[in-house]
């Protein structure tokens, strides 16, 4: 009958080496290492003290700055100039055990222009560092600023053609009023066609004494 093994001869699952050598824990550090490098996003680790400690290839693709030169500098001063404080003061509160969720701001790219970055974030306190994911999303925001832009070159236009009904050509003689489609109608017709206006008529003070009591003064004279 075989012995019992002992404690020392038996190999715990996670370490005891593949084929090619590499154990299961180092096949999980593998695959996050490539999950890191090869991510899409964004992703990084910032220190407490405002500088990357680690950064993917994706920052470099869409920065064009080196990995070493975001790594040099403190991450404000990569922030827009516009963006800095509202960006300062939400790093404070992921500092202090919040989270930033969908957060934007501004990043400076090598050749000068910005690219606007979209955030997630959340620190780790035993550690001093902020894991985040961030995400370029300026193709988005331009198109969300065209379509603002025309919404309002729109909306421009409608005030526009709403002041330009609201003037009326009048005849500077009859006081005749044109339509729309070229025709000329007094006042009353007009207004009572396009309107739920109704006219009763009556005699003003200063026509009672120019034509009213004029007529009757000739009435009476004849």
């Amino acid at each position: 009958m075989a012995g019992k093994s002992s404690p020392e001869a038996m190999t715990h699952p996670f370490r005891s080496p593949k084929p090619n050598g590499i154990t299961p824990i180092e096949s999980v550090r593998v695959l996050e290492e490539r999950f890191f490098d090869l991510s899409i996003d964004m992703l990084c680790v910032l220190g407490f003290n405002g500088y990357f400690k680690r950064l993917n290839a994706s920052w470099e693709r869409t920065l064009g700055f080196t990995v070493n030169e975001l790594m040099s500098r403190p991450f404000i001063e990569f922030v827009h100039p516009d963006d800095r404080a509202r960006t300062l003061n939400q790093n404070g509160k992921v500092r202090g055990g919040g989270q930033a969720l969908e957060f934007e701001n501004r990043y400076l790219c090598k050749d000068g222009s910005f690219r606007w970055l979209r955030w997630n974030a959340t620190p780790d306190y035993s550690q001093q560092l902020i894991y985040s994911v961030a995400r370029d999303v300026t193709t988005t925001k331009l198109a969300e600023t065209e379509r603002e832009l025309l919404l309002s070159e729109l909306q421009s236009a409608l005030a526009e053609i709403k002041v330009l009904q609201e003037i009326l050509p009048i005849c500077s003689y009859c006081r005749k009023v044109r339509d729309d489609d070229d025709y000329w109608h007094t006042v009353e017709s007009y207004i009572s066609h396009h309107t739920k206006t109704r006219f009763s008529h009556g005699v003003c003070p200063d026509c009672m004494r120019t034509h009213v009591e004029a007529e009757l003064a000739r009435m009476d004279g004849e």
